[in-house]
This record gives C-alpha cells, sequence and structure tokens, in this order.
C-alpha cells in the first residue's frame, strides 16, 4: 500500500498538503493530483501534517485514517481567556491526598500527552509511572539510600549535608522528598538522542493536562539527581545506563486547595530584536 494516498473525487488541487509537508516529499503527480514517490517515502517523519492540514479531507496516510481524526470545526475548544487562565492557575502541589490516581486516568492523561511535540515527530519519550503508592515509598527510600552513600563518600558535600536533613525529617515521618505523593511519572529518553528537551516538553504537557483534570504535580528534583546519580534507584525503576533522565514529576489529589491565584512573578527578561 502506498504511504500516501488522495480522493481524487474530494481533491480540488490546491496544493496545501504540498505546503504542509516539512518533509518536502508530497509534490505533484502526473496525473496533477499530489502524491509521494515511492523513493521518497523513507523520508516521511510520520507527522501527519499532509492529512490535517487537507480542507477537503481527501489526502490519507498508510498509518492515518480518515476515522482516526476529529474534524477541527467539531472540536469543543477553550476561549482564550479560558485557556491562559488554565495555565496562569497551576500550582506546585506539594500536599496531597491520600487517594491514589486510577489507572484509567493515568491511561486518559497520557493520551493527551502523547501529543506532545518532539523532534522530527521522533515520539522517543518513554515513561515509568508507579501506580501503587507502596512502590512510590519504596522510591522515597531509595533516594535515602542514595543519600547515605553519599555521607559516607564525602560527609561535607553539598549533597551529604542535604540528605543529612532529609534523613532527620524522614525518622519524623516528614517526607520532603516526594511530599507523600501517591505516585510518581518519570520520563526517559535515549541516552544517545539529540533532543532531551523533548523529555522536558512532555513533562510539561503531562503537569498541564493533570492540572486540567483536577490532578495535583510538583516537579521532581531530588528524585531527578538521584535517578542520574544512584544505580540502585535505576535498576530499581528498570532504566537503562543507555538511556537519560529528562525529569520527573510527583502526582496526586492536592489536599490544599488555592483560594487565590496568580501568584506574582519577577517581570520577564526579554530582548526584542528589530
Amino acid at each position: 500500500m502506498n504511504l500516501f494516498s488522495v480522493n481524487m473525487e474530494k481533491c480540488v488541487k490546491c496544493g496545501v498538503c504540498i505546503k504542509a509537508c516539512p518533509a518536502g516529499i508530497v509534490q505533484w503527480g502526473d496525473l496533477g493530483y499530489p502524491e509521494v514517490e515511492e523513493k521518497r517515502a523513507g523520508r516521511c517523519i510520520g507527522c501527519g501534517q499532509c492529512v490535517m492540514m487537507c480542507p477537503s479531507c481527501a489526502d490519507e496516510l498508510s498509518f492515518m485514517k480518515d476515522a482516526q481524526t476529529v474534524r477541527a470545526a467539531e472540536l469543543k475548544l477553550p476561549s482564550e481567556e479560558e485557556a491562559l487562565n488554565l495555565i496562569m492557575s497551576r500550582r506546585s502541589v506539594r500536599m496531597f491526598k491520600d487517594e491514589t490516581i486510577p489507572r484509567e486516568t493515568f491511561e486518559k492523561l497520557f493520551n493527551v500527552v502523547r501529543q506532545a511535540p518532539t523532534a522530527v515527530n521522533s515520539q522517543n519519550v518513554r515513561w515509568i509511572v508507579t501506580l501503587d503508592p507502596a512502590k512510590t515509598k519504596e522510591v522515597t527510600n531509595l533516594i535515602l539510600c542514595w543519600f547515605r552513600e553519599e555521607i559516607f563518600k564525602n560527609p561535607t558535600s553539598r549533597a551529604a549535608l542535604l540528605g543529612a536533613g532529609m534523613i532527620a525529617k524522614a525518622k519524623e515521618g516528614d517526607d520532603r522528598l516526594l511530599r507523600g505523593a501517591p505516585h510518581v511519572a518519570i520520563a526517559v529518553t535515549p541516552a544517545e538522542y539529540g533532543w532531551p528537551e523533548d523529555g522536558a516538553i512532555a513533562l510539561t504537557y503531562l503537569e498541564l493536562a493533570a492540572h486540567a483534570m483536577g490532578i495535583g504535580c510538583c516537579w521532581g528534583g531530588y528524585l531527578t539527581t538521584a535517578i542520574r546519580s544512584f544505580k540502585g534507584l535505576r535498576e530499581y525503576l528498570g532504566i537503562g545506563e543507555d538511556e537519560h533522565v529528562c525529569g520527573a514529576q510527583m502526582m496526586g489529589y492536592a489536599a490544599l486547595k488555592p483560594a487565590r491565584l496568580f501568584a506574582p512573578r519577577r517581570e520577564v527578561k526579554v530582548d526584542w530584536i528589530g
């Protein structure tokens, strides 16, 4: 089956699909309709722009059928104000309810997150998610193990001094590492992959989509550093040495809800050119 096909009864020969293709492989064919020559098909990055942008819905790809898409005119979107309020009302959550997020909710969430942009549509981000809070607790314990190793290696190092405080808090029943979150989500990419930023973008999508679904998140800096530094934690999470840890989110339902929003921030720094 050809990679790209055109319904000639629908096609109005507007050329939008040719303009939209980032790989430049959709071209006018001998019959006067857009086509992709077989020798060019290997350059397709699978972005689907030719299909998504076609105003006549005449284009199809072998991996993307019309029934898999949604008509833009039929999609309910928030107003500009609603969309901006969603983004601006995001808050880091550091106190969580003793309530787990159902697997089905996670699946719905990641169905959104997989729409995050990646370099040349490579979609190289892999996720590790703890569903059982007991597994999340074990992650906390392994971070503490890493801190103990740091203390043993060099008691005066920054990690050791920080770890000593975290260990003391943990003995008091105060989790300052994962803040009692029932779940964590970690994004990884292949170590040799040239765009690890894709993981950070996906983590941001995760945080905002979670916020839209009433789920709280907080970036897990201690967790990210510990995974990058401690082999025992990497092995527990099934993260290979050939993978780069892009970052992590602590996740759960917020125990506190803000009564006021839009906390002040520093003035944005922009150098305008032109």
